[in-house]
């Protein structure tokens, strides 16, 4: 018996097809309620300010024969004049894009928030960072699909340095019920820190191209309730709509997670976000609504708790590739200084003879 015909959700993406102009902007950070030093005009007069500056000051040294004697300085005045005109240009283009990602919320009547602190989701990628932020977040309280999209940055500071990861889109939609936490990790991209996670756990290799794609990470002992949730089905839509992805079921909450650069501001992007929102919310809710873990025990069962204790968390935290990369590269730049300042005078009368 085939899937029912289901509509698809009609959304006005019109104005993700149009750029954002001056007067958008303002707008947008009077709506969004922006403090004056973030906003564009000020940054705009501080970064021309700062190019007076700098062109002033090339024009003493050059009147004042210093070049000629450093002529590094003026490299440095103009590379730090670049510079802030480039991160101008940077910070005006992700500007833009928020500002189309807003009007875009706010023309389908959902909410919308420039930035959101200390939202404590719970899932793994967000409970490894000590502090994190999320930038451009739609929240769509539409039935068929109530979701939360953005992109998530962490915030370094002090030593909250360790937590420190590369920032990831995410798609969050809620479950009827609160199910095992399963980790879909991403075989051939890799988007959120895995590498320790589900220390001891079950990792599953499903059947047929999923197993190219996805490998499940599973509490012990839950295999089966996987495979309950996970149907051939399923799995079909899952690589059809999510397969540059990675997926965490957690508590009563389902992650979708994509690179940090996802353009949602582009229609294709947003239209496609939006298409797999709903069927994501409706196959995984069909698939979960009554679920109940078997292992929990009587008890739990009274107190309507679905999953058990050792269901409820895999083990471990997930450690980010770059962290591991940068840590090692420090270690040897360390060995290196080290190395040659033990040896390295030995070593240049060696060579100079």
């Amino acid at each position: 018996m085939g899937d029912a015909v289901v509509e698809p959700v009609a959304v006005d993406l019109e104005p993700l097809r149009h750029g954002a102009g001056l007067r958008d902007i303002m707008a947008y950070e009077r709506i969004c309620r922006m403090p004056l030093y973030r906003r564009f005009v000020t940054i705009l007069v501080a970064v021309l300010l700062f190019a007076v500056a700098m062109l002033a000051a090339l024009w003493f040294l050059g009147r004042s024969d210093i070049l000629s004697v450093a002529p590094i300085l003026g490299v440095f005045v103009v590379g730090y004049t670049v510079l802030a005109a480039v991160g101008f240009v940077w910070y005006a283009v992700g500007l833009g894009r928020r500002v189309k990602i807003a009007a875009f919320a706010w023309s389908n009547g959902w909410a919308y928030a420039d930035v959101l602190e200390h939202t404590r989701r719970p899932g793994a990628a967000f409970e490894r960072v000590r502090r994190g932020q999320e930038r451009a977040v739609v929240a769509c309280d539409d039935e068929r699909m109530p979701f939360e999209l953005g992109v998530h940055h962490s915030i370094s500071r002090g030593q909250e340095a360790a937590t420190i990861q590369r920032p990831f889109a995410f798609i969050e939609l809620p479950l009827p019920s609160s199910v095992p936490h399963i980790v879909l990790a991403n075989k051939r991209r890799s988007i959120i820190p895995t590498l320790g996670l589900g220390r001891g756990a079950a990792k599953m290799d499903l059947e047929g191209e999923f197993a190219k794609v996805f490998r499940l990470i599973v509490p012990e002992g839950y295999q089966q309730d996987a495979l309950y949730i996970f149907t051939p089905d399923l799995m079909a839509r899952v690589l059809d709509l999510g397969a540059g992805a990675e997926i965490e079921l957690v508590s009563d909450r389902l992650y979708v997670y994509l690179p940090g650069g996802t353009r949602f501001d582009r229609p294709t992007t947003m239209a496609a976000a939006v298409v797999l929102a709903e069927e994501f919310h409706r196959r995984f809710a069909a698939r979960t609504e009554l679920y109940r873990d078997d292992a929990a025990g009587e008890l739990a069962a009274r107190a309507g708790v679905s999953v058990g204790l050792r269901g409820q968390r895999l083990g471990g935290r997930g450690i980010s590739v770059i962290a591991v990369a940068a840590t090692a590269g420090v270690l040897l730049l360390s060995a290196g200084v080290t190395a040659f300042g033990l040896f390295g005078g030995d070593i240049l009368r060696s060579l100079t003879g």
